[in-house]
């Protein structure tokens, strides 16, 4: 009978995808590998240190070259042979608590195909709370073969699924850069990215947008609750704003 109820149990499959995540992957399987069923890694052909971090655990790894974040994460989706799914980024970390969360919404039948999962954003070990940064909600955890799929975007992709959704209680812990460099850095190419999707229609006006873009961060969403490193973040923000403007307006 123990034997049987082990095969009826609910599958959590969890996909990632990386790219030299040497810095965080370790922590990041640390703390799902003992209680998931399958994880799945696309490494888009890593020259650091992760293809050895990943080989100290139990990961399905498949190698692709880059085709862009939508198609390959869609690939790590399909590569999941789970009940569930859970989709990671490589520098996300369940907590306990989330943990916890998540085993218990799978191993009971309920109405919902998917669960939006909230992220604390974190600069180094500092969780930036206040800017727009908390709670963005994600769509990540859902139900295999409910035509699940991250939409084609360049960038900020994210899954479009059939079925109701609901929300969890516990965050996720985005643990995205080591400083404010990192994240400028970043901005930089997903500037040029964004700007790809900008419509033809729209009025460009970038100082406008990057002026508003600040104030809306800082002001309206208490990103000076942060205080030194809330304003550095909002102005780098409003950068990256004007950036994918400019650039689409030049284009």
């Amino acid at each position: 009978m123990a034997s049987a109820s082990k095969l009826k149990k609910p599958l959590l499959s969890v996909s990632i995808i990386t790219y030299n995540e040497e810095r965080i992957i370790e922590k990041t399987l640390n703390a799902i590998h003992n209680w998931v069923d399958q994880i799945v890694v696309v490494d888009s052909n890593s020259t650091d240190g992760t293809l050895n971090i990943l080989e100290m655990f139990n990961v399905m790894i498949y190698r692709e070259k880059w085709r862009g974040y939508s198609a390959q994460k869609n690939l790590a989706i399909s590569k999941c042979t789970g009940n569930w799914i859970l989709s990671l980024d490589a520098d996300e970390i369940v907590a306990k608590e989330l943990k916890d969360e998540i085993l218990q919404i799978i191993k009971n039948p309920n109405i919902y195909n998917g669960f939006k999962i909230k992220r604390k954003f974190y600069i180094g070990n500092r969780w930036i709370k206040y800017g727009g940064y908390y709670p963005d909600y994600q769509l990540r955890l859902f139900k295999n073969n409910i035509n699940a799929h991250f939409a084609d975007r360049a960038v900020h992709e994210s899954i479009t699924m059939d079925g109701p959704v609901a929300y969890l209680n516990h965050p996720l812990e985005h643990y995205a850069y080591s400083n404010i460099k990192e994240y400028k850095k970043s901005l930089k190419k997903y500037a040029e990215l964004a700007s790809k999707e900008i419509s033809d229609k729209v009025f460009y006006i970038p100082f406008l947008r990057a002026a508003w873009a600040f104030i809306f961060r800082y002001i309206f969403r208490l990103g000076f609750l942060e205080g030194n490193i809330g304003f550095e973040l909002t102005k780098a923000y409003a950068k990256y704003v004007f950036d994918k403007y400019e650039i689409r307006k030049r284009g």
